[in-house]
């Protein structure tokens, strides 16, 4: 179990105060997160507590595992970030392997009652817990006030007629439909990984782009082109992003990368994580037939992705 102050964002051996604990995967940390965290801090409040969230993650350190769910929509720092944002106290990471034989009873008992010094549980209304998933979010009330503390269950958060959760975010999201999926995250859908270097060819015809990779178990948005924004160290500038394996040019790697033009934006960034926001999909990535249509596109890409910006 992992320990994160996230005011100094540096590793604790335990919290310093009783706690106040919303639990979950997290997964995007979308507007159902929203809600079981803005619950949390209203409690905890009322009773003076610390604030924490609880979940598994892809691996801060060479302990920690994560419990596969699907491609992840948001990396462990991206969800340090959003929990920061929301002014929690402690982001608690823990290997699922340690906890995934433990009876209902020691979760609580152990995990949280006697590790996270929790006074209060939030989870949402289809948490499950303990060995076999054996334990759901009314025997987390009853056994969280066996310890002398109690627990809150939030109820669906939805959206037209549809629960907010992380699944259909990403089915938006691999369909290219990245409205839906900002309806339903709360905010537009982004990345944020390095820029590595790529075959040079957007520099060689006046188009310069940055290159970044997806790591394994992460979405992948479906091909085509997006209009999007870049954030450089705290500058925004317009974008037009490339999610595919760039078939006009690409004769080697059938591996999708984001492949992004920074408008009005010139300088080198290997190396420097980079976040893209996604907005709107323009068209299906395509082959043609030599370098110049694709420049010709490009440059319409370029002039479609200001107008959807400027009517915005």
């Amino acid at each position: 179990m992992i320990f994160i102050d996230l005011k100094t964002k540096k590793q604790v051996s335990e919290p310093d105060a009783p706690l106040a604990i919303a639990l979950g995967y997290f997964d995007g940390v979308h507007l159902g997160h929203v809600e079981l965290i803005s619950v949390m801090k209203q409690e905890a409040e009322k009773k003076a507590l610390k604030t924490a969230v609880w979940t598994f993650a892809q691996p801060l350190t060479n302990t920690v595992s994560f419990v596969k769910k699907g491609p992840l929509l948001t990396t462990a720092e991206e969800k340090l970030a959003i929990f920061k944002e929301f002014g929690l106290d402690y982001a608690i990471f823990v290997d699922f392997n340690s906890v995934r034989n433990l009876s209902p009873e020691n979760f609580v008992y152990f995990m949280l009652h006697k590790r996270c010094r929790c006074e209060l549980a939030v989870c949402g209304f289809n948490f499950r817990f303990g060995a076999g998933a054996s334990g759901d979010a009314e025997q987390l009330v009853s056994l969280m006030r066996n310890v002398g503390g109690y627990a809150k269950v939030v109820p669906p958060v939805t959206r037209g007629k549809r629960i907010v959760s992380s699944s259909v975010i990403r089915g938006f999201i691999e369909n290219g439909e990245m409205e839906s999926a900002a309806e339903f995250l709360g905010r537009p859908f982004s990345i944020y990984f390095p820029v590595v270097r790529g075959n040079m060819l957007g520099r060689k015809i006046g188009i310069p782009t940055i290159n970044q990779n997806f790591p394994p178990n992460h979405i992948i948005p479906r091909p085509g082109v997006y209009c999007c924004t870049c954030n450089i160290e705290g500058s925004i500038f317009l974008g037009v992003a490339n999610i595919g394996i760039r078939p006009t040019v690409n004769n080697e790697s059938l591996v999708p990368n984001c492949e992004t033009h920074i408008i009005n934006y010139s300088g080198l960034l290997y190396g420097k994580k980079i976040k893209v926001t996604f907005y709107h999909r323009l068209r299906d990535e395509k082959r043609f037939s030599d370098i110049e249509a694709l420049r010709t596109a490009v440059k319409k890409d370029i002039e479609d992705t200001i107008v959807y910006f400027s009517d915005k």
